[in-house]
């Protein structure tokens, strides 16, 4: 392995220790749980490190066939303490304030569009559901309003021919088909 590669490894492991310096603050800042769910570690830390070491290996993998030497501990634990004193303060401040704006945005633009997208359409779909009712309603009721004429006079021909014991019976069906038929009109009007 030449001088040049041995140089581009420690600084490649230099930047990967301010690397994991970085992602460490930010998982200690977001995923690490402060109280409770302390089992969530079990699973969190170790995927973390894992993540870390695959990343880490997959860049030294091109640079010198991922070879390790004990100078690369050295480089990332010099990245880690360089990050650590210089960076971590400037870093945290900046990433906190980049994902306040970007979770400020994802609201505000959802914001916009329940305003002006699904708050109208609600609203228009709830004024065609009405108009549509109130359009059954009124046809409904001119139906009946047509259909009672002719009753009252198929009733009058029905008392001239049928008996009244007949007639009876059949009031008494009528009666029980019109409360069964209030009951169904309420039932309706209590949707509304």
């Amino acid at each position: 392995m030449t001088l040049q590669e041995q140089y581009v490894s420690l600084i490649l492991m230099i930047a990967m220790g301010v690397w994991i310096g970085a992602s460490f603050s930010v998982y200690q800042r977001y995923v690490h749980p402060r109280k409770g769910r302390r089992w969530i570690l079990l699973i969190s830390d170790p995927l973390f490190w894992i993540v870390q070491a695959l990343l880490l290996f997959s860049l030294l993998l091109p640079v010198n066939e991922g070879q390790l030497r004990l100078y690369y501990f050295l480089g990332i634990a010099l990245g880690y303490a360089f990050y650590k004193a210089l960076l971590e303060k400037p870093f945290m401040f900046l990433f906190v304030k980049i994902v306040t704006a970007v979770v400020r945005t994802g609201r505000f633009i959802a914001k916009t569009v329940y305003q002006l997208l699904l708050y109208p359409l609600f609203y228009l779909l709830m004024l065609v559901y009405r108009l549509c009712r109130m359009t059954v309603s009124i046809v409904l009721k001119i139906v009946l309003f047509l259909l009672a004429i002719p009753l009252k006079i198929l009733r009058g021909i029905i008392r001239l021919i049928v008996p009244d014991r007949w007639l009876i019976f059949l009031r008494n069906k009528g009666i029980q088909i019109e409360h069964k038929f209030r009951q169904w009109m309420t039932m309706l009007k209590r949707r509304k």
